[in-house]
């Protein structure tokens, strides 16, 4: 298996590094300085880390309609590849909402309910809204829902938004996209193409979700950091759906009530790829908190997280992908994540740890806002 340093240097990896140092003044306001390393450099598919600005997105929907994340939402279905949804178990009422959705998302990366949240969200009104937010070059083409294939995932079914008596209180009908977005960059094709009996292709993903780590990282630090940044930066997110995006990103499945999950199957590290390498059973250390979002998919493997430890006064933001595929084959499912891509982000975000813990600051951060999202 190729060494640390390997990974990191050679191009076939396309590894890319965006690290946040941290630091604070006297009334615990931080200021930032970022290194990247082959930032943009390459085509990277973002896969599940698309769940960060889907639910961005619905959070501020929600408030500028004046809904409540917590409130019952129906999806209807207008045809074929469209599912009717009208009851959800795993949720504390028992029906479907935006918050359970979003739940299940940073807890376990669930890809439906990605769907039924792009769905709410709509195609034309994510993309200006990104826009207006600075970020011209994302793109929300796919709900990760794989029965309603090509441009009928831009096309979103009626959904309604139920009051306390199961009245309508909002209603948005069938959408249909009109705005007409090209993939922003020229050259999105990965893998190698063969012909013959067991020829394969190369993929093009120019019709699949796309933005940049460096576009990832930024998103993460303001949802992190949102309340004190300069007003012009700020996310039209409050502070109490803030904190709700970042408890449920730093939270273990077993820790959640609603939904309930097994922690047998959905283990402590399920999307903890920095730190423990998806790898521990049961974290035991509590001083640590990871609040991240991952993506694992045609070989990609992506993490990014701002990371927190309590008790040793540590803070840093850390986003990293790297691309894992040594056959050079695309939808084989025979990636190396376990042996080379997750190792690697381990190795990578313990290095940073080690050095932000051997790092001296002039102020140490007050980092209470972070762990009391957990007592």
């Amino acid at each position: 298996m190729p060494s640390f340093i390997s990974v990191l240097e050679s191009n076939k990896y396309k590894t890319q590094v965006t690290y946040t140092k941290i630091n604070r003044d006297k009334n615990n306001k931080p200021s930032f300085t970022d290194y990247t390393f082959h930032a943009n450099s390459n085509y990277i598919y973002p896969a599940s880390t698309v769940k960060l600005p889907v639910s961005l997105l619905a959070l501020i929907k929600t408030e500028e309609l004046n809904l409540n994340r917590a409130a019952t939402m129906i999806t209807d279905s207008a045809f074929y590849c469209q599912k009717k949804i009208t009851r959800d178990s795993s949720s504390a009422s028992g029906y479907p909402t935006i918050e359970n959705y979003i739940k299940k998302m940073f807890l376990v990366s669930d890809n439906l309910a990605c769907a039924r949240t792009y769905e709410f969200v709509g195609y034309d009104y994510a993309h200006q809204k990104l826009r207006e937010l600075g970020f011209k070059n994302i793109r929300l083409f796919n709900r990760l829902d794989g029965k309603c294939p090509g441009d009928t995932s831009k096309i979103t079914p009626p959904v309604y938004f139920l009051n306390d008596k199961k009245d309508t209180a909002y209603k948005q009908g069938l959408t249909f996209f009109n705005e007409k977005l090209e993939h922003p960059i020229s050259n999105s094709t990965v893998g190698e193409s063969k012909s013959g009996k067991n020829g394969y292709k190369a993929k093009n993903f120019s019709a699949h979700n796309y933005f940049t780590p460096s576009d990832l990282h930024l998103i993460m630090k303001k949802i992190v950091f949102n309340e004190s940044l300069p007003s012009k930066e700020r996310l039209p997110l409050s502070n109490e759906n803030r904190k709700f995006m970042l408890k449920y990103l730093g939270m273990y499945p077993r820790e959640s009530e609603h939904p309930k999950y097994d922690k047998k199957i959905y283990y402590d590290s399920y999307k903890k790829y920095f730190i423990y390498g998806n790898s521990v059973a049961t974290i035991k250390e509590d001083s640590l908190r990871i609040f991240n979002i991952v993506g694992r998919a045609y070989g990609f493997l992506i993490d990014c997280a701002y990371i927190v430890d309590f008790k040793n006064k540590i803070e840093f933001l850390l986003t990293s992908c790297v691309y894992v595929n040594e056959r050079g084959v695309i939808g084989s499912g025979k990636y190396e994540y376990d042996q080379i891509g997750l190792p690697f982000l381990k190795n990578l975000s313990l290095c940073l740890y080690h050095f932000e813990r051997k790092r001296k600051k002039e102020v140490e951060p007050d980092l209470k806002e972070f762990r009391e999202l957990y007592r």
